[in-house]
């Protein structure tokens, strides 16, 4: 069901990647131009399949998304804020998974134009639509770095050499010994593609290496070096 912008949801915009770098004053001014409407979603209902492409750019305002394969496995989870369809604004192809409202959401839509060609209004935001457009292309790029990343884990020749990867990795984006991991141990699991009691045993084999240490999502870096052999880096 469609519904008019809420009021001030340039406050709910502000922290959302594609506004950053304006302030919600910019966001205000620039929403005419770029936003289509808003719509509430039922528990359980359907988003977008592949009989109900997306031709514009969602960002959820409130509420959960979840993406499925056919085979209703869950695949990804689109929290507050996140964004929907960023990968299919300028293709014709199908939706490759479903979406759905797990527990209910709201989404406002991005006019999906607004990002592949110049805005036809007069209007004085010029540069704040550059500012969103190079959000949208530094996103995008973010994600296909993010992507073959993922394509090099997933054909690294074993479990542990995937798990040092991604140790190492962010052993280097944190500059730290110790951090913690962003992903749970489900959700970095589903990433490797195996269960995770597979994935807690490697981890506990690195650990009984002296290669790591952790508790939870804590992970301390015990000896660099064999890391990174491991790693192939």
């Amino acid at each position: 069901m469609s519904e008019q912008l809420p009021i001030k949801i340039e406050e709910k915009l502000y922290q959302n990647t594609i506004f950053e770098g304006l302030t919600p004053q910019q966001i205000a001014q620039v929403l005419p131009c770029i936003a289509l409407a808003v719509k509430h979603y039922e528990p359980d209902e359907c988003v977008a399949d592949r009989q109900r492409p997306l031709q514009e750019l969602g960002v959820v305002l409130e509420g959960d998304l979840v993406v499925c394969d056919d085979g209703d496995k869950v695949v990804d989870n689109i929290g507050r804020n996140g964004l929907l369809g960023e990968s299919a604004l300028a293709s014709s192809a199908q939706l490759p998974h479903r979406v759905v409202a797990s527990k209910g959401a709201q989404v406002l839509y991005l006019s999906g134009a607004f990002f592949l060609s110049p805005c036809g209004k007069i209007c004085e935001n010029r540069e704040a639509h550059q500012i969103i457009v190079g959000n949208m292309l530094r996103l995008l790029s973010e994600r296909t770095i993010a992507l073959n990343k993922k394509i090099a884990y997933l054909t690294a020749e074993d479990l542990k050499t995937k798990i040092a990867m991604y140790l190492w990795e962010l052993y280097q984006l944190n500059g730290s010994p110790t951090f913690n991991m962003p992903l749970n141990r489900d959700r970095l699991a589903g990433n490797f593609s195996v269960a995770r009691p597979s994935l807690s045993r490697e981890l506990t084999n690195l650990r009984s290496m002296g290669i790591i240490d952790f508790h939870r999502s804590s992970v301390t870096i015990q000896d660099a070096n064999a890391l990174q052999k491991l790693a192939g880096r």
